[in-house]
C-alpha cells in the first residue's frame, strides 16, 4: 500500500506496486517539492510493463522542475525522463508536457531520443480520439534503421534485406495524424546525399546518390489521395539495363493520385517526369494488380540522340539497333483503354546510320503508328535518302493504316534503288501478343543498270540491267522465305531463284539457301562484262543447295553448259581459251607455240564447268570426259577447233577464287598450252 511522508516543504511517497489498464509499474517512488517556477517532482520506478513493441522499461527516472497545476491544466514546461529498454537500450529525454484533462487534450514534446543510431525530436498532440505526431531527425543511417526494426519484421521481408547492401544517411522529418487507431495522414520529407545502396546480384546499384523526397497522402473515407516529388541531382545510378549519371542529367518525378483500398486500385491523375536534357514525359493512368486499365502518357519533342543512349539502347544490346549514330528530335503518345492501346511516334529530320555499315536513313519525319483496337491510325513517313549494306536508296514515302496489330500499305511503297526501283504491294505486317513478328509482300524489280550495282557492290564491272517480277515474300521466326519462283532478267537471258530462304537477315551470321536456274545467258555480253576473253553463243546453268553464311559460299551444285539445241554462232577467244584453261589447271603455252597462235577465235561444239562444293574444296568437271581429264570446251563446228581440257578434280575453294580474280585482272592473254 502507499506510504506518504512529508518534511518540510516536500512530499514524498512510495508504492510498491501499481496496475493502470495493461499498464504494470513496481516500486513506484515520489518526490513533490517547491520551487521558484512552481512544482517539482522526482519520480522512480523499478520497472513498468508496457504493451508490445515497447515491453518492459527498467531504471525509470521521471522529472520535472516546472510543474504547473491550475484549474483544468497541468504542464511541465522544463522535463526529464530515463529508462532503459531492450531494443531502445539506455535513454536520458527531455520534455515537455501541457495537459486539459477537462477538453480531453494533451501535448508532448520529446528530445533527445535515440533511436537507430539517430537522435530523434517528436511531438505529439491528442484531443479527444484525434492525434498528431511529428518527428525528425537530421541524420539516419538506413542501414542502422533496417537493424533496429528487423526484429518486427516477416521472414519474407528480411530475407530480401539480406540480399541487399545498404549505405545512405538520410535527414528525415514525419508528420503522422491519426483518429483513434487509424492513420488518416501522413507527411514524408527525405533527403540524403550519399546514398549508396545495391543488391546481391548487381542489377541495382547507386553510386553517392543525393534525392530529395516529398510525400503527401490524406485518407478520405477507406481511400487515400496522396501526391509525391522526387528531386534526383547528383551521383549515378543503374537499374538493368539502365544506367543514369544524375550529376549531369537530373531528374525530377512529380505525381498526384488516389489509392482505392477496397479495390486496390491505383489513379495517377497528373504525373511529369522531367529528365534534364534528355525527355519530358506527362500523363496520367490507373491500374490494379492485373495491370494498367487506362492511359494516356506522352514524351515531349526530345533529341533522339539522348534518348536513346540512356533510355533505349540498353534494352537492344546485341541486335543490329545496339550501335547507332543518331540525330534529329523524336516524340511520343501512348493512350490504353482495357485491353486496348494506340501508341504514336514522331520523327522530326532523324538521321540514323548503324555504325557497322548495316543501314543508314537521313530525312527522316513523319509518324509511326501502332494499336491493338480495330479502329485504324495512319502511318506516313517520309525520309530523303537511306542505305541498306552497300546500297544506295533514294528518297521514298509510305502511307499506311494499323488495325489490331497488323500494318498494311495504302499505296504501293515505291523504293528508288541505285538507278531503278523496287515497288512493293500487297506488304503487311503482324506483331500479335506473345508471337513473333510476320510480313509479306508482292513486287517488282524495274531495271537497275549491272553497272552501278556491280560497281556499288565491289564486283567485276557487270553489264545488262537488272530486272524481275517478286512473287510473294514472307518473314516469320527470323526467317525470309520466298513463294514460288523469283525472276530475273539478267546477260539476256532469264534467272530463276527458287526456295529462297534467308535466316535472320540483320544478326551476326546471316544464312542464305536457294535453288537457282540460268537459262539463255548471253555469252559474249557475260565475258564481256568479266574481261574473261570473248566467248559467243549462249549459256545455261543450275545452282542447286546454295547456301551462304555470313554471304560467303560454304555449299552448293553447279553445272554451267551450252544448251542442248544452241543454234547461236559459238566462237571463243584465244584469251578465253587460255583463261578457261588456268581455272581448270591446265597446261600453258601450247597455242603461242603452234601454228593455232594466228587464228583469233575458234569454233566450238559445247563448253561448260561444274563445281560441288564442301567443306571449302570445290569437285570440279567439264561437258564430257577426256582421257586425262575433263573437257571443259569441246571444239566442233567449221575449222579452227580446239579443245580445253582442265586437269584439276579437287580445288580449294578460295584457290579457285583467286584463279578467278587473276584471269578477271589480267588483261593480257595467258600461255598456257
Amino acid at each position: 500500500m502507499p506510504v506518504m511522508v512529508m518534511a518540510g516543504s516536500s512530499i514524498e511517497f512510495s508504492i510498491g506496486q501499481w496496475s493502470f489498464d495493461k499498464i504494470q509499474a513496481k516500486n513506484l517512488n515520489t518526490s513533490f517539492r517547491l520551487t521558484e517556477k512552481g512544482l517539482g517532482f522526482i519520480a522512480t520506478v523499478d520497472s513498468i510493463q508496457l504493451a508490445e513493441p515497447i515491453g518492459k522499461l527498467s531504471k525509470i527516472t521521471l522529472s520535472c522542475d516546472e510543474l504547473i497545476i491550475v484549474s483544468e491544466q497541468y504542464s511541465c514546461a522544463k522535463g526529464t525522463i530515463g529508462f532503459q529498454q531492450k531494443e531502445l537500450s539506455k535513454q536520458i529525454l527531455e520534455f515537455e508536457v501541457e495537459a486539459h484533462p477537462e477538453k480531453n487534450k494533451y501535448k508532448i514534446e520529446i528530445e533527445n531520443l535515440k533511436l537507430a543510431s539517430a537522435t530523434f525530436s517528436i511531438t505529439a498532440i491528442f484531443k479527444n480520439d484525434q492525434w498528431k505526431v511529428f518527428a525528425d531527425t537530421p541524420q539516419l543511417q538506413l542501414s542502422s534503421l533496417i537493424q533496429f526494426l528487423s526484429p518486427y519484421l516477416q521472414n519474407e521481408q528480411r530475407e530480401i534485406l539480406a540480399n541487399w547492401s545498404i549505405d545512405a544517411v538520410l535527414k528525415l522529418d514525419l508528420d503522422v495524424f491519426g483518429s483513434g487507431e487509424q492513420i488518416t495522414a501522413i507527411g514524408l520529407d527525405l533527403t540524403g546525399d550519399a546514398i549508396n545502396i545495391s543488391d546481391s546480384g548487381g542489377l541495382y546499384v547507386s553510386e553517392d546518390l543525393a534525392n530529395s523526397l516529398n510525400l503527401e497522402a490524406k485518407k478520405v473515407k477507406q481511400d487515400w489521395q496522396w501526391q509525391v516529388e522526387l528531386d534526383i541531382n547528383n551521383g549515378q545510378g543503374y537499374a538493368d539495363p539502365v544506367f543514369i549519371d544524375f550529376t549531369e542529367t537530373a531528374l525530377l518525378f512529380k505525381a498526384k493520385g488516389q489509392w482505392l483500398n477496397q479495390q486496390a486500385h491505383l489513379n495517377v491523375n497528373t504525373m511529369s517526369l522531367n529528365h534534364d536534357n534528355v525527355m519530358q514525359l506527362h500523363g496520367d493512368f490507373s491500374a490494379d494488380k492485373n495491370g494498367l486499365i487506362a492511359a494516356n502518357i506522352k514524351v515531349d519533342k526530345s533529341k533522339l540522340s539522348q534518348l536513346y543512349s540512356i533510355w533505349l539502347q540498353p534494352f537492344v544490346l546485341g541486335t543490329a539497333m545496339d550501335n547507332l549514330e543518331l540525330a534529329g528530335d523524336i516524340s511520343a503518345q501512348f493512350q490504353q483503354q482495357g485491353d486496348q492501346y494506340q501508341l504514336k511516334i514522331g520523327l522530326d529530320e532523324v538521321f540514323s546510320h548503324e555504325q557497322s555499315g548495316l543501314f543508314s536513313i537521313d530525312g527522316l519525319s513523319g509518324e509511326v503508328a501502332w494499336t491493338n483496337a480495330e479502329q485504324a491510325v495512319n502511318t506516313a513517313l517520309h525520309w530523303q535518302s537511306a542505305s541498306v549494306y552497300a546500297l544506295t536508296l533514294g528518297e521514298s514515302s509510305i502511307q499506311a493504316e494499323v488495325a489490331s496489330s497488323s500494318l498494311s500499305l495504302l499505296e504501293p511503297w515505291i523504293l528508288p534503288i541505285l538507278d531503278g526501283e523496287l515497288i512493293l504491294n500487297n506488304f503487311t505486317f503482324n506483331h500479335q501478343p506473345n508471337a513473333a513478328s510476320t510480313w509479306n509482300f508482292e513486287g517488282e524489280l524495274m531495271p537497275i543498270s549491272m553497272e552501278s550495282l556491280s560497281s556499288t557492290l565491289g564486283w567485276p564491272l557487270l553489264h545488262g540491267q537488272l530486272s524481275g517480277v517478286i512473287p510473294k515474300v514472307h518473314y516469320a521466326e527470323h526467317k525470309i522465305k520466298v513463294d514460288g519462283a523469283l525472276k530475273v532478267n539478267l546477260f539476256e537471258g532469264s534467272t530463276i531463284i527458287r526456295d529462297l530462304e534467308l535466316e535472320t537477315p540483320f544478326g551476326a551470321l546471316p544464312q542464305l539457301k536457294a535453288n537457282i536456274s540460268l537459262k539463255g545467258l548471253n555469252l559474249e555480253t557475260l565475258t564481256r562484262t568479266f574481261d574473261f576473253g570473248k566467248i559467243t553463243g549462249r549459256l545455261d546453268g543450275k545452282i542447286n543447295n546454295l547456301r551462304l553464311a555470313n554471304w560467303q559460299p560454304v555449299q552448293f551444285d553447279a553445272v554451267f553448259a551450252t544448251p542442248e539445241g544452241d543454234k547461236s554462232r559459238r566462237r571463243i577467244s584465244q584469251k578465253a581459251v587460255d583463261n578457261l584453261s588456268q581455272v581448270g589447271g591446265g597446261p600453258t603455252g601450247i597455242l603461242q607455240r603452234s601454228v593455232l597462235r594466228f587464228f583469233e577465235d575458234f569454233s566450238y561444239q559445247a563448253l561448260g564447268l561444274s563445281c560441288r562444293l564442301r567443306n571449302e574444296v570445290c569437285e570440279m568437271a567439264g561437258v564430257a570426259e577426256a582421257d586425262h581429264g575433263y573437257y571443259i570446251v569441246k571444239g566442233g563446228g567449221l575449222p579452227p577447233r580446239i579443245n580445253v581440257v582442265g586437269y584439276t578434280r579437287r580445288v580449294d575453294w578460295p584457290d579457285l577464287i583467286e584463279r578467278l580474280k587473276s584471269v578477271s585482272q589480267n588483261s593480257e592473254p595467258i600461255v598456257i598450252e
